[in-house]
């Protein structure tokens, strides 16, 4: 368990679920944004997301 939590204090996973936590904020309060800024906001969250998650892990030789 406590393995886990020190992988999950990793920067690419603390700034993958900020961005996650920050566009579910701007889609549920409803947030007045320029349509292409929202577009632009939205499709980098999901390259970040589909990175961390098809990423390979290394094998140790």
């Amino acid at each position: 368990m406590k393995d886990k939590l020190i992988k999950l204090i990793d920067v690419k996973s603390i700034v993958t679920l900020l961005l996650v936590i920050t566009l579910i904020v701007v889609v549920i309060r409803d947030i007045k944004m320029n349509s292409d800024l929202f577009l632009l906001f939205s499709n980098v969250v999901t390259m970040v997301i589909t990175y961390f998650f098809t990423r390979q892990k290394k094998e140790s030789e």
